[in-house]
């Protein structure tokens, strides 16, 4: 399982924020309350970008439309968003003094592999 190294350890603090594209897939990289997440990078409502979304208590709000999904299930928040897709989260890697994501938690096509 190959990791991919996002960042430094020593680089991240809460109000993190990075994208990253990895296998094709775009990510976002988010410390918040000493926290780590790694998302996909857009909304799935709209594909709006998240890197300047709101973050409130593992919630992140999308500030093209108010969509709002919670960091820990990928669910959304809203009620009347019930039927929207789920924002897709990634698990989070450490090796050595750097933290990523492993290439096969982002594989879910064998076309895609590298």
């Amino acid at each position: 399982m190959r990791f991919i190294a996002l960042d430094k350890l020593i680089n991240l603090y809460d109000g993190y924020r990075k994208q990253c594209v990895v296998n094709r897939r775009e990510l976002l990289l988010i410390q918040e309350n000493n926290e780590l997440f790694l998302i996909q990078s857009s909304c799935p409502h709209m594909h709006w970008p998240l890197i300047t979304a709101d973050i409130h208590k593992k919630s992140i709000r999308c500030t093209k439309h108010g969509m709002s999904f919670n960091l820990v299930t990928g669910g959304p928040d809203n009620h009347a968003a019930k039927d929207c897709r789920w924002l897709t989260l990634y698990p989070i890697a450490y090796e050595g003094d750097s933290v990523g994501v492993k290439l096969s938690d982002l594989i879910s096509d064998p076309e895609l592999r590298i």
